[in-house]
């Protein structure tokens, strides 16, 4: 079987999964009422503190909705990769796979891929009607100039961009991502996978910040410390990629 049909194959299996559509969907609907909510809590406090209140509510609605929307995210980032990874384990899909003939190698690979696939999107997914509600608000308010002034400024003082924002939460994504797959690929998908992540992820942050510390030391730019902190994590995807591959080559199933 070709890497291109297992990946297919994942794909197809992480989409039909019913729990977790359902989750998505229970914590997307939480989502938009809990904005509604905070959006209309706004509207209230504004018409009768307008001319003083209504920047500093705008701002800690954006909070509250960002936070909303982080939570939703957070639970699908670590609970989903734990599932479908631990699932296939504790279901003798794994064995049974490569009973048939699969490559571990492809399958590894084929499984990562989709597991990061699925979750940005639904990720995007849960996080797009409320930011679309947001900016709704923020345009009925007259604040698009401020709102856009102020992410300016931020990109502007950080020496940053949207795109390297995005590229480089999409590394970080994929490196605890391969932390997750290494915990639960050496647990054979028993629940104490999540406390051995845990330990790998106390360890990474450890000697990321430790080698983080020769950008200070040689007072690199905020370009040279964003490239310095792209590379570490580079680095600690190779790393744990080729443990938890090596592992389960080498595995028992």
């Amino acid at each position: 079987m070709t890497g291109k049909l297992i990946f297919k194959m994942e794909l197809f299996k992480f989409l039909r999964d019913k729990s977790f559509l359902i989750t998505a969907g229970v914590i997307g609907v939480l989502n938009i009422i809990l904005t509604l909510f905070a959006l209309s809590a706004t509207s209230i406090f504004t018409d009768y503190y307008y001319e003083s209140g209504a920047a500093a509510t705008l701002l800690a609605t954006m909070g509250f909705v960002g936070f909303i929307v982080i939570v939703g995210n957070i639970i699908f980032a670590y609970v989903y990769p734990f599932h479908m990874i631990s699932m296939d384990y504790k279901n003798n899909v794994m064995a049974m796979m490569v009973a048939s003939g699969v490559n571990r190698r492809k399958l590894f690979f084929a499984k990562i891929g989709a597991i990061f696939i699925c979750t940005i999107a639904l990720m995007l997914l849960i996080a797009l009607i409320p930011l679309i509600l947001f900016l709704i608000k923020i345009v009925q308010l007259d604040g698009w100039n401020s709102f856009v002034e102020g992410i300016n400024s931020m990109f502007y003082y950080t020496d940053l961009n949207l795109g390297k924002v995005i590229f480089s939460g999409l590394i970080s994504y994929l490196n605890m991502l391969m932390i997750i797959a290494t915990a639960c690929i050496i647990m054979k998908g028993k629940n104490l996978s999540f406390l051995l992540f845990i330990g790998f992820n106390i360890l990474n942050t450890f000697v990321t910040g430790l080698l983080s510390s020769i950008g200070f030391a040689f007072n690199f730019s905020a370009t040279g410390s964003y490239i310095l902190q792209l590379l570490l994590m580079v680095i600690s995807i190779i790393v744990f990629g080729y443990i938890s591959l090596r592992t389960l080559e080498k595995q028992n199933l």
